[in-house]
């Protein structure tokens, strides 16, 4: 597996792992009209943003995992303090984890766990924060606990008109 960083070119492909891995692995979680509104190309409440550090891996030549992290100045459920550039990585307070998707078909294989360690290498490497945060969806609660990651509070985010999802605020401090 190699992981690279996104191009301009691959921001389709990271947008539809996202949107293939939430569709899979969060319907039983939340139910499919849920879940449906919530990746729907129409979707005014959905809050797609490329983090600012965004990574594909790729296993002969597929591309099968996407994740990414940015930086913040605030740890809030869609944080509006994300830092602009990369020049700003020591005025930042923390960086957020913005989640890892894996393709259905390769979902359990290690390759998130692969993700999450490049993306906490690539936080050490680029910055001294060490706090770092993100929210999970039900489902991934396990995975991010069995990455090290601490649960915190609930909240309950409209994620499409008239649909409410359980999101978990999760930390750790990067050693």
């Amino acid at each position: 597996m190699i992981i690279r960083p996104v191009a301009k070119s691959d921001v389709t492909a990271f947008q539809e792992i996202m949107k293939t891995s939430i569709r899979a692995l969060c319907t039983e979680a939340y139910g499919a009209a849920a879940t449906a509104a919530w990746i729907a190309d129409d979707n005014p409440a959905f809050h797609f943003k490329m983090p600012e550090f965004a990574y594909l891996a790729e296993e002969d030549g597929e591309i099968i995992t996407a994740g990414g992290w940015s930086l913040t100045n605030s740890v809030a459920l869609h944080a509006a303090g994300h830092t602009a550039n990369a020049g700003a990585v020591q005025a930042a307070s923390h960086a957020r984890i913005n989640a890892v998707y894996s393709k259905p078909a390769f979902a359990g294989r290690g390759f998130g766990h692969k993700m999450m360690a490049y993306l906490e290498a690539d936080i050490r490497q680029r910055s001294a924060l060490r706090d770092i945060y993100l929210w999970s969806t039900k489902n991934a609660i396990p995975f991010y606990l069995s990455c090290g990651y601490t649960a915190g509070i609930d909240e309950y985010p409209e994620v499409a008109p008239g649909h409410k999802i359980q999101v978990r605020y999760m930390w750790k401090r990067l050693g």
